[in-house]
C-alpha cells in the first residue's frame, strides 16, 4: 500500500519551538510532504482535551531552519482536528506526534499530549504515530537526530503496510544515539506507580492554594513491557487501541441482576 509523495500531518505537545518538532519535521520530508501544526506553548499532561468553549487561532510562522509552520491557541489534539477538518490542502496520509521530552509509558497514556494528539488522527481514521524520548533534560543534538531518523523509517514502513483501524503505534525511544541503542522492541504497557502528593500552600492574603507535587514515578521493568524496554536501552513500540472495553467483563456483567 505504498502511499507517493504522502503527506503526513507533524504535530506535538511540547510547543512549536520544540527541538523534536524540529528534528522530527527534517527527517520526515525525507519521505514526504510535512506540514506541521503545534501549540503555541507546551501542552505537557493535557490529555486528550478539546478546545469547545472558545475560539481557537491559527498563526504562520518560520522554523528556526526557514521552513514554513502554524502554530495555534489550541491543544494537542485541537491542532490535529483543525489541520483534519479543513485547513490541510489535501487530504493527510498520515499523523505524527513528537518528539516528545519524556518517556510516554504505563498509565502516562492517558495523561499525555503527545499521545492525544496521535489519537486525534486515528479518530480521523489514519494511521498515526506518537513518539517520545526517555530524558526529562535536554537531551543531546544527536540523540534527537538520530531518534528523528529511526521515526521517518517506521513512518515509510507505516505508509507501506497501514495500520488496523482504531490504532495507533506509541513509540518511545532511550536516551542514547543510535549506534548505542540495544534494537527494536514490539511491547505492550507496563506498570508505572505514580507517587503525587498534594502541596498546600497560601497566598499573601491568607487563601489556600495547591500544587500537585512529589518524587518521580517508580517503573516496573518487567520484560516485554515498554518500561521494560526502555531500561534495557531498547525502542519500545506498542500497538495501542482507542477501544477500552474490557472484554473478558462484559458477560460476567450481564449476568449481575441490574434491573
Amino acid at each position: 500500500m505504498t502511499i507517493n509523495h504522502p503527506l503526513i500531518l507533524l504535530s506535538n505537545d511540547d510547543g512549536i519551538d520544540s527541538p523534536g518538532l524540529l528534528a522530527l519535521r527534517q527527517a520526515l520530508i525525507t519521505i514526504g510532504e510535512v506540514i506541521v501544526y503545534a501549540p503555541e506553548h507546551n501542552w505537557s499532561a493535557a490529555g486528550h482535551t478539546k478546545t469547545m468553549h472558545k475560539p481557537l487561532r491559527v498563526t504562520s510562522i518560520i522554523l528556526a531552519d526557514g521552513s514554513p509552520a502554524f502554530a495555534t491557541s489550541g491543544t494537542p489534539a485541537d491542532c490535529v482536528a483543525l489541520a483534519l477538518m479543513g485547513l490541510l490542502p489535501r487530504p493527510a496520509d498520515l499523523v505524527v506526534s513528537g518528539i516528545n521530552q519524556g518517556a510516554n509509558v504505563g498509565y502516562d497514556l492517558t495523561y499525555s499530549g503527545t499521545v492525544a494528539a496521535a489519537m486525534e488522527g486515528v479518530i480521523f481514521n489514519l494511521p498515526s504515530i506518537a513518539v517520545s524520548l526517555d530524558s526529562h533534560d535536554r537531551p543531546h543534538p544527536a540523540v534527537i537526530r538520530d531518534a528523528a531518523a529511526f521515526v521517518a523509517r517506521l513512518a515509510r514502513t507505516v505508509l507501506r503496510h497501514g495500520l488496523p483501524p482504531n490504532t495507533l503505534l506509541n513509540v518511545n525511544i532511550p536516551n542514547r544515539q543510535g549506534s548505542e541503542i540495544e534494537g527494536v522492541q514490539i511491547t505492550r504497557q507496563g506498570q508505572r506507580n505514580y507517587r503525587d502528593v498534594l502541596v498546600e500552600r497560601q497566598d499573601p492574603r491568607g487563601r489556600n492554594y495547591y500544587w500537585i507535587g512529589g518524587s518521580a514515578p517508580i517503573d516496573e521493568a518487567e520484560p516485554g513491557t515498554d518500561i521494560g524496554a526502555l531500561a534495557e536501552g531498547k525502542i519500545s513500540i506498542s500497538p495501542i487501541q482507542l477501544d477500552m472495553t474490557h472484554y473478558k467483563l462484559l458477560e460476567e456483567l450481564r449476568k449481575w441482576d441490574l434491573g
